[in-house]
């Protein structure tokens, strides 16, 4: 009977998400760069919702302020309301020595990771505050506890994400919003492939 916001939900980790709320009775709204994809994946979503769930989509940057609001603001009307967030849109970026790698993608890697998680959870919060409750599920992952030579701006950015969510979560407790960091470990997905490659 609850209803989410899943970042990254075109494919992967994501879209699995999306899957196992509206199989426990969510309604979501689905976020994600790729208008195909995400389309695609709504339908494949709205096929396992039962009455009176609801499946929405919308393409947005999470790194982008003004997309993010204009997201939170039609995930709301949408789904009549907002009571989860899943923080779990993200990329690798560029893989190779850090003196090597392109640094706009660098740069714009640290920009997806890093605001991507900040800006839905900036949004969202002032909406949670006011019902005194919500639930914030942050996807970390491997670079937020071990050194990943080459692939740094991943794991700078995830330790810097797990430091938000601890952070955040202490700030927020008080109005009964929960914030978590998840690490689901190595996944056969599209990321694991780029990574293999």
């Amino acid at each position: 009977g609850r209803a989410a916001l899943i970042t990254g939900a075109s494919q992967g980790l994501g879209l699995s998400i999306a899957r196992a709320y509206v199989q426990a009775g969510a309604s979501v709204m689905l976020c994600a760069r790729d208008a195909d994809l995400l389309g695609r994946a709504r339908d494949e979503v709205a096929a396992l919702a039962g009455s009176g769930q609801r499946v929405a989509a919308m393409r947005a940057d999470v790194s982008a302020p003004e997309e993010v609001a204009a997201l939170v603001s039609a995930a709301l009307e949408a789904l009549g309301g907002l009571q989860v967030l899943v923080n779990n849109a993200g990329v690798y970026g560029p893989m190779g020595s850090i003196d090597e790698v392109d640094w706009s993608e660098w740069t714009r890697a640290m920009d997806i990771n890093i605001n991507g998680s900040v800006l839905p959870l900036r949004a969202v919060l002032p909406h949670f505050k006011q019902q005194g409750y919500g639930k914030i599920v942050q996807l970390s992952g491997g670079g937020a506890t071990n050194p990943l030579p080459r692939i740094t701006a991943y794991a700078a950015s995830k330790a810097a994400i797990v430091r938000l969510a601890e952070s955040v979560a202490l700030e927020v407790k008080e109005h009964r919003i929960d914030v978590n960091s998840i690490a689901p470990g190595a996944l056969n997905t599209r990321m694991m492939d780029q990574l293999l490659a």
